[in-house]
């Protein structure tokens, strides 16, 4: 399936507006909002633009983050663009899009999955080359958080789409 015009200029959006979102709070701040906007967006690539979305939004907002966190730029890269791959991938193991509807129960497994995944890898990547010391207090924060926001970026991406985005989008 070729990726058309309109879902690369919709996947570069959402990136850019990840990126935006990043860059306006500083760190570690920004860690408290960045994912549920993160989630959402990259469940929305999904939505609209099928497979390749959320990997070229990670793409994006990887490529676009990486250049402003200097000797971290090929971590942060890194871990967006798993992001992607991983909401992607679950999004269709799970099968959450069926004929333009969203199963909102499948969707919201996937974005607690994938969030939490990416979470608790990147926290022990950070932890095992001494960016942040282990603390199993500081862990444990990040898995509630990262649930947390999981579940409400699937819920709200959903709703979101069943609502007020399944009529604009020709993908499912």
């Amino acid at each position: 399936m070729p990726v058309r015009s309109r879902d690369i200029a919709l996947s570069s959006l959402f990136g850019v507006v990840i990126f935006a979102q990043k860059a306006l709070l500083p760190a570690p701040y920004d860690k408290v909002v960045s994912v549920l906007v993160q989630i959402v967006f990259l469940s929305l690539a999904f939505l609209m633009t099928g497979f390749p979305g959320p990997i070229l939004t990670g793409f994006i907002s990887g490529l676009l983050t990486a250049s402003m966190r200097g000797g971290l730029a090929l971590m942060t890269f890194s871990f967006a663009l798993l992001y992607g791959v991983l909401v992607s991938s679950l999004n269709r193991l799970l099968a959450v899009a069926e004929l333009g509807h969203v199963r909102l129960r499948r969707l919201v497994a996937s974005t607690l999955a994938s969030t939490l995944l990416v979470g608790v890898l990147s926290a022990a990547a950070s932890a095992i080359l001494g960016i942040i010391p282990y603390n199993p207090a500081l862990f444990s924060m990040i898995i509630v958080a990262g649930a947390v926001q999981g579940v409400a970026g699937g819920l709200i991406s959903g709703i979101a789409w069943e609502k007020y985005l399944r009529n604009l989008s020709s993908a499912s």
